[in-house]
């Protein structure tokens, strides 16, 4: 997915979209866009450097969504070499595994400072 960012290949990243957060929340592919291409401009490239992934793979009834998921945290580095940590919920839908995340915001602060 990080290649496809860095790449700017959006339509590859949103189909990597939970299907059914898709559907009920009706995320559009344009702005789904728009955010990414302003958290590129905020923070240039992804540079992986460490990922932790927590699965959870037994489905179970009493849970609000039945599916086996996983939580992924990514420590990534910037095009300022700064770090910072994306904090990701992944599920499993029909054997692929698929994101939570409908796009990513920069941090309003960091983006501002980094303009000076």
């Amino acid at each position: 997915m990080y290649a496809w960012f860095n790449r700017a290949l959006w339509e590859k990243c949103f189909s990597l979209l939970d299907p059914k957060l898709v559907q009920q929340a009706n995320v559009q592919l344009s702005s789904y866009a728009d955010r990414m291409v302003a958290f590129q401009q905020a923070y240039g490239s992804i540079q992986p450097w460490h990922t932790r992934i927590s699965l959870h793979l037994e489905a179970s009834s009493t849970r609000r969504d039945p599916r086996p998921f996983a939580y992924v945290y990514v420590v990534w580095q910037d095009d300022r070499h700064e770090f910072h940590m994306f904090r990701e919920r992944w599920v499993k839908d029909g054997g692929r595994w698929f994101t939570r995340v409908v796009g990513l915001v920069p941090d309003r602060q960091e983006a501002v400072q980094t303009q000076d």
